[in-house]
């Protein structure tokens, strides 16, 4: 049995897949959205994707938006179990944080599992503008349209950052959940 190797994830973690290796390879140098069915390992693809784009970038961010708390909190546990980032230089944000406390996460963490209200409301109310972040994943990403906090948060990303690299997950496109 084959592993992912590379100095962000931890050894003998990850069993190798030539599909997630391929997508991965694409998705961590240009914008991707990524549709496969549940279970074939969307949560392997941003990890992989999160580990080339943060050792590539020591100075930058990442966030990972999922539309439910319990989600968040999956990603982030996966995130804790497979990688060798920090544990303190993880968070979640979501809307049971003040304010005040996320303002200072947003200063001093750098890897992020949000539910996509909260950011938006930070990005309205200044406490967070993106430009650091080198890295966002929409998880559910077709949940992506209208109104949703997913839309106005990719919209202001690539307005305040100077290279966005964005990795949006479904299993269901073009679905109405």
């Amino acid at each position: 049995m084959e592993y992912f190797s590379h100095p962000l994830i931890k050894e003998k973690t990850i069993e190798k897949r030539v599909y997630q290796e391929t997508i991965i390879a694409t998705s961590s140098k240009k914008n991707s959205l990524v549709v496969i069915p549940t279970g074939l390992g969307k949560t392997v693809i941003a990890l992989g994707v999160a580990a080339i784009t943060l050792q590539k970038n020591k100075d930058k961010k990442m966030l990972f938006l999922a539309p439910t708390k319990p989600l968040v909190e999956q990603h982030k546990k996966f995130f804790m179990d497979a990688t060798t980032i920090p544990k303190e230089d993880m968070c979640i944000l979501t809307g049971l944080e003040n304010p005040k406390k996320r303002e200072e996460q947003w200063k001093n963490n750098r890897v992020f599992f949000a539910t996509p209200q909260v950011v938006q409301n930070d990005i309205i109310t200044r406490k967070e503008t993106l430009e650091k972040f080198a890295l966002i994943i929409f998880d559910e990403a077709h949940r992506a349209s209208g109104d949703y906090a997913y839309t106005y948060i990719a919209k202001k990303y690539i307005e305040n950052n100077k290279n966005p690299l964005i990795l949006a997950l479904t299993a269901s496109p073009g679905g109405t959940e």
